[in-house]
C-alpha cells in the first residue's frame, strides 16, 4: 500500500475559520479512499504560498526527512495549495524527489513520467504566479493612491490609532500616546540626546527602540504630511494628509535641522592630538620597510620628557625629534632668492592675475549677470513652494543649491574689486615669507607648519641619521630655485647640503632597486 502526507492551505488567518481547509481535507481523504492510499499524516496551512517558508511545511520537511523512502506522495488539491513560485516549486519538487516522495494535485494530476507533462506542471505552477503579481500590483496601486489623496492606508504608526471616516474610509487619529511624540520632538530642540529622550520615555512608559525613536523624528506624518515613495519616473512626494498632526510644521523643519547638524559633527574626522615637538609626524617615511614614522615622548630617569620619531611597524628606526627637525629647519634655510627670481616670480603672478582693465570690466558684466539670474531663480523657487507645485523637501534642497551658486558669484565679483595695488601688496607680502622660508616655518602653528611641509614636500621624506631625501620638492619651487646660481649643486640632484633628490626613496615595485 502506497503511503502519503496529504496537505490544505488557505492564505491568511481568517479564511481558515471558513469552510475551505476542511472541502480540501475532505476532497483528499476521499482520493486516498479510492486509491487504497494510506494516510500517514496531514498539514493545515493558513500561510501565503509565495515561498516554501511556511512553518506547516517545514514542519512536513522535518517529517518527511526522519522518514525518509517510507512516504510516496505529498498530496494537494490543486498545484496553488502547494506553491505560487515556479521556480521555487520546482527546487522542492527536486529535493522531495531525492527523498522519494512525489508531489501531486489531485485535480490537477501530472506523469512525471512523460517528459512533455513537465510543460503542463510549470503552466499550472505560472498560473497563480501570475495571478499573485497582478494582486500584488492592484494593492501597491490602491495604497499609491491613497497616499495622494493624503489618506494613510495602512497600520497606524506610533502616537497615533486607526480608525474609519464617515464614508467607512481607513484615517489616522492622534491616540494616547501622541503626548510622548510631542515630547520626543521638543527633546530635540532642549539640546536632549535621543538616547537620554530615548530613556525618559521608556521610564514614562512608552516603549520605543533606538532605530524606531530615529525614524520617528524624522517621519513627515507627525506634522500632518503623506509621503509618496519614488516609483519609476515618478520621485518622492510630500503630500498634506487629510489626518491631524501631532507637531507643527516649524517644529518638524527645526527638529530637522538640529539633527542634520548633530550628524555632520559626528561625521567631522577626529585627529590624534597634534605634538609642537613632532611637527614631520607623517611625513617621515622608514627608509627600511616604507611605512610611515610617528612620534612619541619618552620620559628619562629624571622625569624629563625627550621626543622621538620612530616605525612602528618595523622598528628599526629611531631618531631624535630635536636633531630630525633641526636638519630639517636647515634646509629651509638654505631656500633663498635671488633678486632675479623675484622679479620674475612677480611677473609670473601678475600675468597670470589678467587685472588688465579691459578683461576685469568684460568679466565683471558676465558675473553681474550671472548675479541677477541667480537671485531671480531663488524668487521663482519661492514662488513655486507658495503655489504648492513643489514640496519643502525640494524646495529646501534646490535653495540650498542656489545660495550656494549665488555666494560663489558674490565672492568671485569682490575678488575682481581687489584693485591692482591690493593685489600686489598681498604679492608683495606673500614674497616677504617665500624670501625666508625659515622664519616662517618657525613662526607658524603647528597645523600651517604641516600645510606648508606638504606643500613643498609632496613625497614622503626620509633621514638617514645626518641628511634628508625625497623623491621631489614642488615642482615651482624647484624651477625657480634651479635659476639661483648661488645653489650650485643643484645640478647634482642637491637643494641643500642636508636634502638630496633621491629615487631611493621610492618604494621597490615602482622602480628597480638600487644597491
Amino acid at each position: 500500500m502506497k503511503r502519503a502526507v496529504i496537505m490544505s492551505r488557505v492564505s491568511s488567518d481568517e479564511q481558515a475559520k471558513g469552510f475551505s481547509l476542511g472541502v480540501q481535507y475532505e476532497q483528499l481523504t476521499n482520493y486516498c479512499k479510492r486509491k487504497d492510499i494510506e494516510v500517514v499524516a496531514h498539514y493545515k496551512e493558513d500561510h501565503s504560498a509565495k515561498d516554501f517558508n511556511r512553518p506547516e511545511f517545514q514542519n512536513f520537511l522535518r517529517f518527511a526527512k526522519k522518514n525518509k523512502n517510507t512516504i510516496d506522495y505529498l498530496l494537494v488539491t490543486t498545484w496553488d495549495r502547494f506553491s505560487r513560485n515556479v521556480t521555487d516549486s520546482f527546487v522542492m519538487i527536486r529535493r522531495l524527489k531525492t527523498m522519494g516522495i512525489e508531489v501531486q494535485a489531485i485535480e490537477q494530476p501530472i506523469d512525471f513520467k512523460v517528459p512533455e507533462s513537465k510543460a503542463m506542471l510549470a503552466l499550472n505552477l505560472v498560473l497563480p504566479e501570475i495571478d499573485n503579481d497582478r494582486r500584488s500590483i492592484k494593492i501597491r496601486g490602491g495604497i499609491r493612491g491613497s497616499l495622494k489623496a493624503g489618506r494613510w492606508c495602512r497600520m497606524a504608526p506610533m502616537g497615533y490609532v486607526n480608525r474609519r471616516d464617515d464614508n467607512n474610509k481607513p484615517i489616522i487619529i492622534p491616540g494616547p500616546k501622541a503626548k510622548f511624540i510631542q515630547y520626543a520632538f521638543k527633546g530635540i530642540i532642549k539640546g536632549k540626546t535621543q538616547a537620554v529622550i530615548r530613556e525618559e520615555l521608556n521610564n514614562k512608559g512608552f516603549k520605543v527602540s533606538r532605530n524606531n525613536l530615529s525614524i520617528l523624528l524624522k517621519n513627515p506624518v507627525y506634522m500632518g504630511k503623506i509621503v509618496v515613495p519614488k516609483e519609476g519616473e515618478e520621485q518622492e512626494q510630500w503630500i498634506e494628509g487629510i489626518h491631524q498632526g501631532i507637531i507643527s510644521e516649524k517644529l518638524f523643519y527645526q527638529v530637522q535641522e538640529e539633527l542634520a547638524e548633530r550628524q555632520n559633527k559626528r561625521n567631522r574626522p577626529i585627529y590624534n592630538t597634534l605634538r609642537e615637538e613632532l611637527p614631520l609626524r607623517g611625513v617621515l617615511q622608514c627608509s627600511k620597510c616604507q611605512s610611515k614614522m610617528t612620534g612619541s615622548p619618552s620620559k628619562s630617569s629624571t622625569g624629563r620628557k625627550y621626543f622621538y620619531y620612530h616605525c612602528n611597524h618595523c622598528k628599526k628606526e629611531r631618531f631624535s625629534a630635536k636633531k630630525v627637525n633641526t636638519v630639517f629647519e636647515s634646509i629651509l634655510d638654505d631656500f633663498q632668492f635671488t633678486k632675479q627670481s623675484k622679479v620674475l616670480y612677480k611677473e609670473i603672478l601678475k600675468s597670470l592675475s589678467g587685472t588688465s582693465q579691459k578683461n576685469t570690466l568684460r568679466k565683471r558684466k558676465k558675473l553681474d549677470k550671472e548675479l541677477a539670474s541667480a537671485n531671480q531663480r531663488i524668487e521663482n523657487l519661492e514662488d513655486l513652494l507658495v503655489d504648492g507645485t513643489i514640496t519643502p523637501k525640494v524646495y529646501g534642497k534646490t535653495l540650498n543649491r542656489y545660495t550656494k551658486q549665488r555666494d560663489q558669484i558674490t565672492a568671485n565679483i569682490h575678488a575682481l574689486n581687489t584693485s591692482d595695488s591690493e593685489y600686489m601688496g598681498l604679492v608683495e607680502n606673500a614674497f616677504q615669507h617665500l624670501e625666508n622660508f625659515k622664519q616662517t616655518y618657525l613662526n607658524s602653528p603647528l597645523a600651517h607648519k604641516q600645510k606648508l611641509i606638504s606643500s613643498i614636500f609632496p613625497e614622503k621624506i626620509e633621514f638617514d641619521g645626518k641628511k634628508c631625501r625625497t623623491i621631489r620638492i614642488n615642482d615651482f619651487l624647484r624651477y625657480i630655485l634651479q635659476i639661483d646660481k648661488e645653489l650650485p649643486e643643484n645640478k647634482k640632484g642637491q637643494i641643500s647640503k642636508n636634502m638630496s633628490l633621491s629615487r631611493l626613496v621610492e618604494k621597490k615595485g615602482f622602480e628597480p632597486s638600487t644597491s
